[in-house]
């Protein structure tokens, strides 16, 4: 579990679960953002500069993950 700021301030938390995601939640709220999907069981969280997030999983993998700004395209 570790908390950060998504790019546009907000407070989150990320939560690795049993079930090989990653929940996303806005604090204070604790309302759900989203889920990170992995193959193996999460267990290791780690928080980067800029916005950069690290996950490692039973298998030994690291991944690095980012924030980024949803943009919306016009129709």
């Amino acid at each position: 579990m570790c908390g950060m700021h998504d790019p546009e301030a907000k407070p989150v938390l990320l939560c690795s679960c049993n079930d090989n995601t990653v929940r996303v939640y806005d604090l204070p709220s604790f309302s759900e953002r989203g889920k990170i999907f992995s193959k193996e069981a999460i267990r290791c969280i780690e928080i980067g500069p800029g916005g950069l997030f690290f996950t490692g999983d039973e298998s030994g993998q690291v991944r690095v993950w980012k924030w980024v700004i949803e943009t919306s395209t016009p129709p």
